[in-house]
């Protein structure tokens, strides 16, 4: 039996109160969400967005994971939005924006040219311009390439092309032209012509560019950097270290994004453990799940090992701040070690020995076995590759002899070694570890009880040498140093004035630290813009003068800035 007229229309007009009701409360609801996300309040706004099933909600839901790095799941959301819906050009905009960032280059170009094509919304329109613009003069010359072959429109090609013009050198902007006039229907001849004017003589191209220039990153790019150092308990002695260095971090991160309104970093923790086996994890999950551009450390060599195998597998810069064993940086192009090798150190004792100094004739002794043994090697072939003659080596066993230097020192005096009478301006001893004040006494006693004048050149642990001028009156004392808080640095103070206040506590040397190494790398990206730079623009980062670091790469992954000390007497 079929209502009657009255109740039908009573059944209606309660139905469309409903849906009223029900749209002022998704109205509310979609409201109050809104005001979460502009307050930065992600997690109660994604509570409330992903309530709603409309193309507004799924709109901010989408802008709320592009907010929090999670690009992949907001074009989940962007999908959504039809074309008939009345945001969908500025939901296709934040697709473009979150391609952009999972480097889709050619599906966000494509989108944004699309969005300058047919959109109405002067707002999305202009925007959706001004950063294609900017993503054109953005890309590597790599990334240009990949953008080329896969983009739909035959007009972002040929913006590929011209904008690369100035940017990358003369070959490469002929061969990019020469893929263009192969690969589409040329329907605009004065952009062809002029393209082909341009290109016409190398010469003239070299006079009106500068090719060799970074290309310039898009406002509002973040670079994500990745920070793998291990969690030791409060009442453990290392739990300070790693405190420090993560705050030094976190300090210069903060200072970079309050001095730079175009580009901002951010930080992601993850605890290496001190174990080697939560390598493969951490690499893993920095890179696929938080895309970070860079990763500064982790605190052993061992674990930077295992790190440094992902960072080579996905081309992503790896920054240790304290790791600086030798065998870490064989092969690798994308392993950076802020703190010099001993191989480095022994290499610039060396040079500092023969050009600075002006010796000539030199001795060596170091343990076998030891972290100096790399040192000592190191400083022979400097020497010998800059005239100088080493005439005692000595790295030996010297555990199994107890610690008796006496059979090899005695050799230094032109007194004993009647055979070739050198008189040696002074020995290398680069002693390290546990063991290396008892050898630093033992050569002292030695070279005192013949009467030495000869300088003494040596690792960091020299610097607590027990010897005074009443000992050895004529023997000089130098010893490589790699960090030192230079306190000549009017910075240094107000580093250490923010930190006290951001974080309750004073800075240690770790503090300073992990300040400098998150500068290194904050200055190479404003620098370089693009992160596909970042190697590069590392291995030429050059007279950086930190608040305890020095750093000149020079073309290589090894930091090559050591400071020679000389080791000042009580009685001087």
């Amino acid at each position: 039996m079929y209502p009657k007229p009255m109740e039908m229309m009573k059944r209606i007009s309660l139905l469309f109160t409903l849906c009223l009701i029900f749209a002022s409360a998704n109205a509310q609801s979609l409201q109050t969400g809104i005001n979460f996300y502009e307050e930065g309040n992600y997690e109660e706004a994604l509570s409330i967005f992903e309530k709603i099933e409309e193309p507004s909600a799924y709109l901010f839901t989408g802008k709320t994971y592009f907010a929090l790095n999670n690009y992949l799941k907001a074009k989940s959301f962007l999908n959504k939005i039809e074309s008939t819906a009345s945001v969908y050009y500025e939901a296709k905009y934040t697709k473009a924006l979150a391609d952009f960032e999972l480097e889709n280059f050619a599906s966000s170009l494509d989108a944004l040219f699309e969005i300058n094509q047919l959109s109405l919304q002067g707002s999305v329109k202009r925007d959706a311009l001004n950063f294609y613009r900017d993503v054109l003069n953005y890309l590597t010359l790599e990334q240009r390439y990949r953008a080329f072959k896969d983009v739909s429109s035959d007009q972002v090609r040929l913006d590929l092309i011209e904008s690369a013009v100035g940017i990358v050198d003369y070959p490469s902007a002929k061969t990019l032209f020469t893929a263009y006039t192969n690969s589409v229907n040329i329907s605009d001849s004065s952009s062809y012509d002029n393209l082909f004017n341009v290109l016409e003589d190398s010469a003239s191209y070299a006079r009106r560019y500068n090719p060799n220039k970074y290309t310039q990153a898009p406002s509002g790019l973040s670079y994500n950097i990745g920070v793998a150092l291990p969690e030791f308990s409060m009442e453990a002695e290392e739990f300070e270290i790693t405190q420090h260095l993560y705050f030094g971090i976190q300090l210069a991160i903060e200072n970079f994004n309050s001095q730079n309104t175009r580009q901002k970093a951010f930080l992601t923790y993850r605890n290496t453990d001190a174990d080697v086996n939560n390598a493969a994890f951490i690499a893993n999950d920095l890179i696929w799940n938080h895309n970070v551009d860079a990763v500064i450390g982790p605190l052993f060599s061992e674990v930077a090992f295992e790190l440094s195998e992902y960072a080579e597998l996905y081309e992503t810069p790896l920054l240790t701040p304290l790791a600086n064993s030798d065998n870490l940086n064989l092969d690798l192009n994308y392993t950076f070690q802020l703190n010099p090798t001993f191989a480095v150190q022994g290499k610039e004792m060396a040079k500092y020995a023969i050009q600075t100094l002006q010796y000539d004739t030199l001795a060596v002794l170091a343990e076998k076995g030891s972290l100096g043994e790399a040192s000592a090697y190191a400083f022979i072939d400097e020497v010998r590759k800059l005239g100088g003659e080493i005439v005692r080596f000595y790295v030996e066993d010297l555990a199994s002899q107890g610690y008796d230097i006496s059979e090899y020192v005695k050799y230094f005096d032109p007194e004993v070694d009647t055979v070739y009478n050198y008189n040696i301006d002074a020995v290398y001893a680069p002693f390290t570890g546990n063991i290396a004040q008892t050898l630093m006494s033992a050569l002292i006693t030695n070279l005192e009880a013949m009467g030495s004048k000869m300088s003494i050149l040596g690792s960091e642990e020299w610097e607590s040498a027990d010897i005074n001028s009443g000992r050895l009156p004529e023997t000089n004392v130098y010893y490589t140093k790699t960090f030192e808080v230079d306190t000549t640095n009017s910075s240094v103070n107000d580093f250490e004035s923010e930190f006290r206040l951001r974080f309750d506590t004073q800075p240690n040397q770790f503090a300073y630290i992990g300040y400098d190494a998150a500068n290194v790398l904050l200055e190479s990206l404003k620098r370089v813009q693009n992160p596909n730079y970042l190697k590069e623009g590392l291995k030429s980062f050059d007279n950086f003068r930190g608040l305890i670091t020095r750093v000149n790469f020079n073309g290589s992954h090894i930091n090559q800035e050591v400071r020679i000390k000389k080791l000042i007497t009580a009685e001087n």
